[in-house]
């Protein structure tokens, strides 16, 4: 509670002492309230109406900001420019916020977590994410983004989780993920892929979760996912699979792999719908001809998968207010739906 000569908390807030905190969730605020204490390491401002965020609204001191559940619809440019000791910045479940400025988190050396789910952002502008060299956690599922370009998350070397699910996205292009060397967990699963460049996985060398079901592939052309020595868990399921001799790099790839997957049920032909890709053997392919590495990039780069198209996001829910202390070692299991993992 504040403290004999500390500044005077603000009206229907409460505010804490050790570590500096303020709490003014859920008071249907629709502005961040004014004379917030210039000293406050922990502001949360969730689950109000709050419909804009202006510069100079927050001190420099703040380390973590829950705007999470608001009516957000515009930032001011340099909202957040001088917030240089900010590790966690909440956004989600904004669903007004559909326009980002290139330039709205530069600056935030120090940012760990950002969280964007659930704000309705069609697409995200070159440079979003410059310089946020220690972010690791980057939440953008639920948006309905339609493309990622080339080099967007590039500065992003600490970046461990990214989620991506339920966007609309359709396809993955060759430069999407260059520079994430730290990647662990990549959901990209409730989107519309139809095709992943076979080198868009390439410099992944520590992701070991990847999610990919419940899209649109039907084939994986060049072997992706040769690129990913590191790969633990995989999910292909709910993708209308070809098991024709388009199925043959995948098939092989299984073959010399222990990755832990799930099924990879069969869509086509019908002589062999439901059977598991997986399972399918050599004489199967008896008949197909010998692949040619140069067609398959000619068909990605001139069919569905250049252009950046591509990846979905699906939804963190809201947290309640809770104990945002130091960043766990893994999300929170609140920000995981249908079996997604701990």
């Amino acid at each position: 509670w504040v403290p004999g000569g500390a500044p005077a908390c603000p009206a229907l807030c409460t505010c804490y002492v050790s570590p500096p905190t303020v709490s003014c969730q859920a008071n249907n605020f629709s502005s961040v309230p004014a004379g917030l204490p210039p000293g406050a390491r922990r502001l949360f401002l969730q689950n109000n109406v709050i419909g804009a965020l202006r510069a100079g609204t927050f001190g420099p001191s703040t380390v973590t900001l829950w705007l999470y559940s608001n009516n957000i619809s515009s930032i001011q440019p340099g909202t957040f420019r001088h917030l240089p000791a900010l590790e966690e910045l909440d956004l989600g479940d904004n669903p007004h916020l559909r326009v980002l400025a290139p330039d709205t988190f530069h600056g935030l050396h120090r940012l760990q977590a950002l969280h964007l789910y659930r704000c309705r952002l069609a697409s995200l502008p070159s440079g979003i994410f410059r310089g946020l060299r220690s972010l690791q956690y980057l939440y953008l599922q639920e948006n309905g983004l339609l493309y990622l370009q080339d080099d967007l998350f590039a500065d992003l070397a600490n970046l461990s989780h990214l989620f991506l699910h339920g966007n609309r996205l359709r396809a993955l292009s060759e430069g999407v993920f260059r520079g994430l060397s730290s990647l662990d967990r990549l959901l990209l699963h409730a989107n519309r892929l139809a095709s992943i460049h076979r080198r868009a996985f390439g410099g992944l060398a520590r992701l070991t979760i990847l999610y990919l079901f419940n899209n649109s592939l039907v084939a994986l052309p060049g072997d992706p996912l040769a690129a990913l020595p590191s790969l633990q868990f995989l999910r292909l399921n709910a993708n209308p699979w070809a098991c024709d001799c388009r199925a043959r790099p995948l098939w092989a790839w299984f073959r010399r792999t222990r990755v832990s997957s799930s099924p990879v049920p069969c869509a086509s032909p019908p002589h062999r719908r439901g059977t598991d890709l997986r399972h399918l053997r050599p004489r199967d392919f008896d008949a197909c001809p010998e692949e040619d590495d140069d067609d398959e990039d000619e068909e990605m780069e001139d069919g569905n998968g250049g252009g950046g198209n591509g990846v979905a996001v699906m939804g963190t829910p809201g947290r309640a207010l809770g104990r945002p202390g130091t960043l766990p070692a893994a999300p929170p299991s609140a920000f995981y739906r249908d079996g997604l993992p701990p």
